[in-house]
């Protein structure tokens, strides 16, 4: 594989060379093309480019080998960089004593209830949120830096985990007051082993507030947060709030607020909808097409699902190719969430390879002897859409749930 398609992979596995080594391992003779994204062309990224460049002479034209020796080569200055940009942040976000944190977690919903808070906040108050994928520690660190005003009385900060100890380091810096867990499901299963360690990490959050603080947990996840932690009060010296649903969380941080319900329902239907997070839209053919491509979870899925199922239709179509890092869990998952989908769908097609055999199997236990007409096996998400063209007549729903990488298959 090129070294430019080398590093693409690198910054799609997040500069994790575990990962890294572990797709060259798997995918024998693979390239990851720049389709559906492109190198961002950091200073890092440049730097490693080119001390792999150097590196490949001495490397006999391996390209992973040079990746690998570039990327370690670079460590010792990388990490010194980051700790600086981290002490920035640090002193910056200390200095504003009157600005309020409220911190945004869980394995799935965290962009949706940011965006809903902070509709709901800006009319009233000066805020910054953060944006995109900056929700890891350094992302963080570098909107603090570059957006975080003096005139900010309210920050709304999505944070993003993989492992042990991520919210506990980001909580850590931004010092939230506010906390909420949006939700507890097998996302990136894959990365932490094991459901209690995706509770633990979640569970940093609610932590880390202080005594005066308040934390918003998920009334579903309830029994399984009980289970779990065996620490009064799930390990927090500050209020624990359960809520059961989207509006029934914002109507609580309203109080604390002071913003009435009348005030956030009304405030809500202006809320635009967060882009490929089940965003409905609409064709000049009257077909309806719901985009749900961001990412998908077994909750995600069933409730994209269930938004198919009702929306009024003369033919459902499911485009999908299933959901990825779910570790041991992946294939029944995929599996169960191909049987809910063909009681509801008239038409299914699967893109790629990851998951292609889970879906198949749940299936045909539903379709039986109608799986041939009904499921098409596409390569990639182009192919799938000229399928669609074929199969959408006027007054179609479709449903995109998830797409993946360009490192998956």
């Amino acid at each position: 594989m090129p070294l430019r398609n080398l590093l693409y992979l690198l910054q799609l596995e997040e500069y994790d060379l575990s990962r890294f080594n572990a797709w060259i391992k798997n995918n024998p003779g693979r390239v990851v093309l720049e389709k559906k994204k492109r190198i961002d062309w950091t200073l890092k990224a440049r730097i490693l480019f080119a001390l792999a460049k150097v590196f490949n002479i001495f490397a006999f034209g391996n390209g992973p080998l040079a990746i690998k020796i570039a990327t370690r080569f670079l460590l010792p200055f990388d990490i010194p960089a980051k700790k600086i940009i981290l002490f920035l942040a640090g002193i910056k976000i200390r200095r504003m004593k009157n600005l309020t944190v409220i911190g945004v977690t869980g394995s799935y919903g965290k962009t949706t209830i940011k965006d809903a808070i902070s509709h709901v906040l800006i009319h009233k108050y000066r805020m910054l949120k953060t944006e995109g994928n900056y929700n890891t520690l350094l992302g963080i660190a570098k909107t603090i830096i570059k957006n975080l005003k003096s005139e900010h009385e309210v920050f709304v900060c999505e944070m993003a985990a993989y492992q042990l100890g991520d919210i506990k380091a980001i909580a850590k810096l931004i010092k939230p007051k506010i906390g909420i867990i949006t939700a507890i499901g097998p996302m990136h299963l894959e990365r932490f082993g094991n459901m209690e360690n995706i509770l633990k990490t979640k569970l940093e959050l609610i932590e880390s507030l202080p005594p005066d603080g308040i934390g918003f947990l998920p009334k579903e996840s309830e029994p399984q947060l009980t289970e779990y932690s065996r620490n009064p009060n799930y390990g927090s010296k500050s209020k624990i709030e359960f809520f059961s649903s989207l509006e029934d969380l914002l109507i609580k941080i309203g109080k604390v607020f002071d913003i009435t319900q009348d005030e956030i329902l009304e405030y809500l239907k202006t809320a635009s909808p967060t882009p490929h997070r089940q965003q409905v839209l609409k064709t000049s053919a009257n077909i309806t097409i719901i985009d749900d491509t961001y990412n998908s979870n077994p909750a995600g899925f069933i409730s994209a699902l269930e938004m198919l199922k009702n929306t009024p239709a003369e033919r459902r179509i499911l485009v999908t190719p299933g959901m990825i890092e779910l570790g041991n869990k992946q294939f029944e998952l995929n599996k169960n969430a191909a049987r809910s989908a063909a009681q509801i769908a008239d038409y299914v097609i699967i893109v790629g390879e990851t998951n292609k055999k889970s879906l198949e199997e749940g299936l045909k236990e539903i379709y039986g002897n109608d799986y041939v007409p009904k499921v098409h096996e596409v390569s990639d998400l182009d192919t799938a859409k000229l399928k669609l063209s074929e199969l959408a007549i006027p007054n179609s729903a479709i449903l995109l749930e998830n797409d993946l990488p360009d490192h998956y298959y």
